[in-house]
Order: structure tokens, then sequence, then C-alpha cells
């Protein structure tokens, strides 16, 4: 479930983390499948009962059709399973395909390799370093591949309505299962609500926040959903879902060695999601989650605090940049987000005021630029109040000066600039309840940016 480019902010579109989640969403067609696969159709013995069609399952060649044909049975019970919990029923069955868990990982590899845009993904580097995110031997692209391929259990295809699983054993473990309920409820409410097209939209029109809140509500819906049923099932069995997740916890090498920001990036769908559901099921039941697909969070804050989503409080009114720059190119334009500041703030210098800082978020405009050398990054902001723009403004200095360690700066046409040894290059102004920020890694393109950008 992602667009064709992949926010670096938002790279969660993919992979499921959390105690009971090991799943990821990919946009794949089924020709892009890895390995040496045939297929091969079966019906189950039994079909879902709110369905009229016994679902399509393509195998690969290299399973035992005996434990296709078991693991077939008990998807079915799966799919009547996620109906039970989620309040709907499927209105047809999605084709079901199963692969080896390294033919099922090599896909997920391959996918992400062609999604992957390099003259992109070398400015997302540039400006993760610039922002103090990514050390310069950090290799972006080996992380996004290694990360979106470690501990695989399947994924829900919007493109294809295809659930693609991986197993090679006749009987699905508990967790695998639970993955597939949370995949299922994918499913089912793209049936309903029809939301594809729109969230692709989103991320191919850098609609960034805004589809990340969208995301956090689908993955919410999943993760809310997948835990229902998980304490449905007898004690046993939630037991042993445990085990299995510490066991593939404490071996998730990849994701233990990622920064700590990445890790939070990648767990904010899913966890403040699933916050965000169960407030509104328990103001409102299911037909809340139900109208929240029509009348969607708009932004990360409302996300992150469900009582202004329901009071409808929306995010204020930023102008976008546009700044121009001799010899630089816009790389993207989009809005920063509350989450987005607290990524930015949580594991500095700064830490201790983030919360607060980026909790009076009222709206933004964020812009990238660059050149064959150097990245540009601009930021107009405006805050509910004076008092929130005055906190992040001072949080945002604090970053600036300890976390990337660019020194005391000096006034310089109404705001403070900052200028490091290495000719990075700083600047920030306020003015009332909105403040302007300007990050470069070249001090004459920093203030030729700030020359242009105003406080909102």
């Amino acid at each position: 479930m992602r667009g064709t480019t992949i926010p670096i902010r938002f790279i969660a579109a993919m992979l499921a983390l959390g105690l009971f989640v090991a799943a990821c969403e990919s946009s794949s067609t089924p020709e892009t499948s890895a390995g040496a696969t045939t297929s091969t159709t079966l019906a189950p013995s039994t079909t879902s009962p709110d369905t009229t069609e016994p679902p399509t399952v393509i195998a690969s060649g290299d399973l035992d059709p005996a434990v296709v044909e078991q693991l077939t049975e008990q998807i079915v019970e799966l799919i009547a399973a996620t109906e039970e919990v989620r309040g709907l029923p499927f209105l047809t069955n999605p084709t079901v395909t199963i692969l080896t868990p390294e033919e099922l990982a090599a896909r997920v590899r391959i996918d992400l390799e062609d999604e992957l845009d390099p003259d992109e993904l070398a400015v997302d580097t540039r400006l993760m370093q610039l922002l103090g995110k990514l050390e310069p031997s950090d290799d972006l692209e080996m992380m996004l591949v290694d990360l979106y391929s470690e501990q695989v259990a399947g994924f829900y295809d919007l493109e294809t309505a295809e659930l693609v699983i991986g197993g090679e054993a006749a009987d699905l473990t508990p967790l695998t299962a639970s993955v597939v309920v949370h995949e299922l409820v994918h499913a089912l409410t793209n049936q309903h609500f029809v939301f594809n097209d729109e969230y692709q939209a989103m991320w191919d029109e850098e609609r960034f926040d805004e589809g990340a809140a969208f995301q956090s509500l689908l993955e919410g819906d999943a993760t809310y959903f997948q835990l229902v049923y998980i304490q449905e099932l007898p004690l046993a069995e939630q037991m042993a879902m445990a085990r299995e997740s510490l066991e593939q916890m404490a071996n998730s090498s990849v994701i233990n060695s990622v920064p700590v920001w990445m890790q939070n990036d990648l767990a904010f769908p899913y966890d403040t999601g699933q916050v965000f559901v169960e407030s509104l099921v328990s103001a409102g039941g299911v037909a809340a989650v139900d109208a929240a697909y029509t009348n969607r969070p708009v932004s990360t804050e409302a996300v992150m605090h469900p009582p202004r989503f329901v009071s409808g409080e929306g995010a204020l009114a930023v102008e976008p940049l546009a700044l121009e720059l001799d010899g630089y190119t816009t790389h993207e334009t989009s809005t920063w987000g509350e989450w987005g500041f607290r990524l930015l703030l949580d594991d500095t210098a700064a830490a201790g005021a983030s919360a607060q800082a980026a909790n009076g978020w009222g709206g933004d405009s964020y812009q990238v630029l660059y050149d064959n050398d150097d990245v540009v990054f601009a930021l107009a902001y405006k805050g509910d109040t004076e008092e929130d723009a005055f906190e992040l403004v001072d949080a945002m200095i604090t970053y600036v000066t300890e976390t990337l360690e660019m020194g005391e700066g000096v006034g310089e046409t109404g705001g403070v600039a900052f200028t490091a040894e290495d000719g990075r290059y700083a600047y920030i102004d306020r003015i009332g309840d909105g403040f302007s920020f300007v990050l470069a890694t070249d001090a004459a393109a920093g203030a030729a940016a700030a020359d242009q950008i105003r406080v909102p």
C-alpha cells in the first residue's frame, strides 16, 4: 500500500511492526513474483458464509499440493473470522497466493528495488544527512530493502486484490494466522470503501502528511481488529503467539540496527493508528471507524489527537512554498506535519520538549531543493497560538545549536542565522504565531532561500 515513490519521513507504507504484526504491504503484480513458481488453482472444501465464490489460490510449484490445500482451508476459516470481527462481509473473496518464505522475501525485495528511484533516493539521503538523521556512511537504499525483506509473513496487494503469504508447513502458526487476518481487513475495507485510488494519489501528489494520516487509519483499523481476533483465541494460542513474536523480535537484526527515528516512523501507522481506531470504537462503535473512511483524518495531528479529529479541527492554511534558487531543482513540496516535527526532534538534544513543542502544530509548508552537490530544506510554520510557535522555535534553536552543532546564531534580516565551519547554514525567524526555517548544506544557497522565505 504505497505510491510510486516512498517519502522517507513515512517509510512504513509496507512493513508492519509490533508485538503481533509481521506483515508487509506491497503494490506489486503477480508477474513480479520471485523464485521458480508455478500456479495451481484450488477450490477449498467450504466457502466463506458471506460469499458465493471460493477464493482462487495460486501456489508456488515448490510447495506440496497437500500442504497448499490444508493452508487454503485455514485461510477460508480466517476469511470468515475476519468478517465476524470486522462486522462486514466480503463482497468477493480475494485471490490468495502462497509462496515459500524465501520466494516471499525475494518478491518483496525485487518489488522494492523496482520501486526505488536512485536519483530521488540520493536527494533523500542528502536531506536526511543534513537533518542529522543519517550518517555519511549510511546506505539508505540497503537499509530500506533489508527492512522490508526481514521477517515478512504476508501482504495484501491493493492494486490486484491479492493476498500473498509465505509458508511451507501445513499449519499456519498462530502469529501468521493473525497477520493473515490483519491483511484480510485491508482486503475487506477496500472492497467496501474503495480507497485505493485516492490513497495512491496522496503519495503521488506529495500529500505526505495526509497520506500518513490515512495510512494510520488503514493500519490502525487492521491492527485493532487483528487484536480483537487474538483476544478471542484460546489462551494457549495467545501464549504461543506471544512466544513466537518475542523470538521474532529478538532475531530482527535489521530493525534493531536502524536509527531510532526510523523505527518510530515504521511503527507509527500501526501503534498510533491502533490507538486512534480504538478511540473511535469507544466513542461510536465500529460504525465510527466505517465513517472515518468517508470523513478521513487529513493530518497526523488528527491521528495523534483523536478529540481534535472528532471536533473537526483542521490545519491552518499556509501558502505552499515556491522558492527559486539559481541552479537548484525542487525535489518535493509538501506538509511536514506534527508527526514530522516529533520525528525531527525526538532523538535530539531538544527531545525533552519535543512533544509539547510539536503539540501546537497548526499548519506548515516545506520545500526541498537540490543541485548536483547540495540540498536546501525550507519550511514555513503556523502554530495554533503565538506561544505554540515560541515553544517550537525554542526547540528548533536547541536542535540547530546542539544536535547539528552549528554554534551560536547571529541576528540577520529579522531572524537568526547560523553558519557552521563546514559551510552548513540555518536560519530561523519567528513573528507572532508563525516562523520560518531554512537549513542548507551550502551557506550561499541557504542565505538566498532565507531572503525569499517569509513568516506565515
